[in-house]
């Protein structure tokens, strides 16, 4: 849907200018009660030789026996330090400069989000606003899993069925927090584990996880499943088998991957749910 992917890395420069401002400021101020002098090292049978030169122009320096071997460190911290110095310098001139030449960032998608409706709608943009890319990715069409006759007629608030109380939560809380999200979208999955108890080796599968979110931000796409019946062994059994199948396909928990679980005296928690929707899909 894009020709290119949305900036990313400007939050990540404002940290890492953050990080290099205060080394910055620490080594200066080291710097300055750093002990007067530079050391010269020098080999003397494979043995390095320390020596303390303090006058302009001098070459050779009055030597440093081990006991002033803390002298030493300093003067090489020292040296180090002022190299160092220079070179956060640069870096933070550099990301400033990129900082201040993007419009932290917001340069290009912003030459076709500033312009009127009528022109927008003549214009492909090279990268879509979160908004249009969210409605793009929503109207893909699929067929999900049927319900059985007798299954409860269970809806969400905007009126979507789902087959739990829980599923109803985790839907209406994804809703609240405007997150794109398909339900039970089908994926195909390979066996690709010989040791597999249930055979069928290198045989596919699909699934319908409960939820597939988009996080718009990044556009990274997360699988949400819902254990909601753990105090069952069976039914615990199949979740770990769902799980194993996820991680030999690359479906990774923590990174495209979202798992809560319940049981009879554990319900989901709302708080616990929207910790996840801010740490992976804000």
């Amino acid at each position: 849907m894009e020709e290119l992917s949305p900036n990313l890395i400007t939050h990540l420069i404002e940290k890492r200018l953050t990080e290099l401002q205060k080394l910055l400021d620490s080594k200066k101020k080291s710097y300055e009660k750093s002990p007067q002098g530079r050391i010269r090292i020098s080999q003397n049978g494979g043995h390095p030789e320390f020596y303390l030169i303090t006058e302009r122009g001098s070459l050779r320096g009055k030597y440093l026996p081990h006991s002033k071997e803390t002298l030493a460190r300093q003067l090489a911290q020292k040296d180090y330090d002022a190299r160092l110095i220079k070179q956060l310098q640069k870096e933070i001139s550099a990301l400033q400069n990129y900082l201040k030449q993007t419009d932290n960032g917001r340069a290009i998608p912003e030459l076709y989000e500033n312009l009127c409706p009528a022109r927008r709608d003549l214009i492909t943009p090279a990268t879509l606003t979160n908004e249009e890319y969210a409605a793009h990715w929503q109207e893909i069409s699929w067929t999900g899993r049927p319900f059985a006759p007798d299954a409860p007629y269970i809806c969400t608030a905007h009126g979507e069925r789902v087959r739990s109380k829980s599923e109803v939560i985790i839907a209406d809380t994804l809703f609240r927090y405007n997150i794109p999200y398909r339900y039970e979208f089908p994926i195909t999955l390979k066996r690709i584990n010989p040791d597999d108890i249930r055979g069928n080796f290198g045989s596919s599968i699909t699934l319908y996880p409960d939820f597939l979110c988009l996080n718009t931000r990044t556009r990274t796409e997360f699988f949400w499943e819902h254990f909601g019946l753990m105090d069952s062994n069976e039914y615990s059994n199949n979740a770990a088998g769902k799980l194993r199948l996820y991680t030999e396909n690359g479906i990774l928990a923590g990174r495209n991957l979202i798992i809560t679980m319940e049981t009879q005296t554990e319900p989901p928690s709302i708080k616990s749910l929207e910790k996840l929707i801010e740490e992976f899909l804000l």
